[in-house]
């Protein structure tokens, strides 16, 4: 792999980490959220577009290098084959017909649990409003109605913080920008938080001011309750919570270069991160017909008592 011949280069801003993609040739970046001035202070993580006869991809070694090879991104992923290859910390290599499906579905997911553990901090999937100077989580299985929450919400005076990656320290969130998947015609749509329609944005920390586990319901009745801590560690734990949710558990373990105490280092320091999280936190059960005005009341209620407390 020869760096200089490279010739186009865009950057993605993962909050705690830059990605730096290169590539021969252009790409369609529509699953990428792409920044135009990126802060350099951050730490950078080089993202090589290769050909796939590139020798860089011979002798596969970790996990995700073989199992690519099979056409199997991560977890439920699965495409045309491609190729990976995991040099060192600072620098991915991959080649596929659509770059952009390998840096969405893998490369952002891997790096950002990687440098979120550096910086002791949690990753989670969720989704996350900016509500009068707090940050309001919403979390849930997929297809829970998470998206469906935060869009009216945002409709209603609330800020998009994140759609699917938020980054958790002590009693403070941030959500990482990403393009929003949505159904159009039956097809699958990207659009970048700026084109969202009715969505104003949202950058930076916020202390957290409530956190909802979603499941979604349309039959009119409302139900909004504090679930056990221990409850909502076992949701989280399977359904949020980086590791496990997006299925990399393989992907720390290289790594950890198969180092079974260093591996179980990092994993308990997560949960333990995970636990306190759920206990310094009123986990609401939010299940409720968002579109119902009885439903959003009753949202809308438990977020005003949460701003006051």
């Amino acid at each position: 792999m020869e760096t200089g011949e490279f010739d186009h280069i865009v950057w993605c801003d993962l909050e705690i980490v830059l990605l730096k993609i290169h590539s021969v040739s252009p790409w369609d970046k529509k699953m990428v959220s792409i920044c135009e001035a990126p802060d350099l202070s951050k730490p950078t993580v080089n993202i090589y577009i290769c050909h796939e006869s590139d020798a860089i991809f011979d002798n596969p070694r970790t996990y995700r290098e073989n199992v690519m090879r099979q056409g199997s991104y991560r977890g439920h992923n699965f495409g045309s084959p491609a190729r990976l290859k995991c040099i060192d910390d600072r620098n991915i290599a991959l080649s596929h017909p659509d770059p952009g499906k390998i840096i969405w579905s893998y490369v952002v997911k891997y790096v950002l649990t990687v440098f979120a553990i550096q910086a002791n901090m949690l990753h989670v999937k969720g989704a996350a409003v900016a509500y009068k100077g707090k940050a309001f989580l919403f979390l849930g299985r997929g297809g829970s109605g998470k998206t469906e929450v935060v869009r009216v919400l945002c409709k209603s005076g609330a800020e998009l913080m994140a759609n699917t990656h938020l980054l958790i320290d002590g009693g403070s969130v941030c959500g990482i920008k990403s393009n929003m998947r949505v159904r159009e015609g039956g097809n699958d749509v990207y659009v970048p938080v700026q084109q969202q329609q009715n969505f104003n944005a949202h950058d930076g920390w916020l202390p957290i001011g409530g956190v909802f586990w979603v499941n979604y319901r349309t039959d009119g009745r409302a139900v909004v309750e504090i679930m056990p801590s221990s409850h909502a560690k076992a949701n989280l734990q399977y359904f949020s919570e980086a590791i496990k949710n997006w299925e990399i558990k393989e992907d720390i373990a290289d790594y950890s270069h198969a180092d079974p105490f260093v591996f179980a280092e990092l994993v308990n320091q997560v949960d333990k991160m995970l636990k306190d999280f759920c206990e310094s936190n009123d986990v609401y059960y939010l299940n409720v017909d968002i579109f119902s005005d009885d439903g959003m009341e009753e949202l809308m209620s438990v977020m005003e008592v949460s701003l006051e407390c």
